[in-house]
């Protein structure tokens, strides 16, 4: 049980690594977009800013895997989150696993467009990281508790348990 809620804590606590990034992007011109894709396993935060070099204007989309595939055969469809600008921030939670997309394209017209981003996909959460913490210390808590009642159980050795041998004479 104590390795258990040990293994449970440590799953628990261990949020997803932080990733981040800070990148120049083009969007050719014509019709096209630029994405960047997160694998998302536990809750998770994307967030960042992006800023259109000449001040022409962009769509910023955060879609799912199956919004994207909508969106990239252009088919109407919805999507976590969506602004259009020449600069700003996006921000979107998301709560269940799968594959996530970052989308700039073209807002006005189809001309060349190089916007900077800045991303961050996080998995902090206080909550998990209180009842992670929690669970471990359980865990090692029932782990010490156990192995003093085993040993308490345990019938002290007897001299006579112990064999001993006779060195060999040479």
């Amino acid at each position: 049980m104590a390795g258990i809620l040990f293994v449970i804590g440590v799953y628990v606590i261990y949020p997803p690594l932080p990733v981040s990034d800070n990148l120049a992007a083009n969007i050719p011109t014509g019709n096209y977009y630029y994405r960047i894709s997160f694998s998302i396993v536990k809750e998770n935060q994307i967030s960042g800013t992006y800023s259109v070099t000449g001040g022409t204007t962009v769509n910023v989309y955060i879609f799912t895997a199956g919004q994207f595939d909508l969106y990239r055969t252009s088919q109407s469809t919805s999507n976590i989150f969506q602004a259009t600008g020449s600069g700003g921030s996006f921000s979107a939670t998301v709560s269940t696993p799968g594959t996530y997309y970052l989308v700039f394209d073209h807002a006005a017209n189809n001309n060349a467009q190089d916007v900077q981003i800045t991303y961050l996909r996080d998995g902090w959460n206080p909550i998990f990281l209180g009842t992670g913490v929690a669970l471990i210390a359980v865990g090692i808590a029932l782990g010490i508790f156990g192995n003093r009642q085993r040993r308490k159980q345990e019938a002290p050795r007897k001299a006579t348990d112990v064999v001993m041998f006779d060195q060999p004479k040479t």
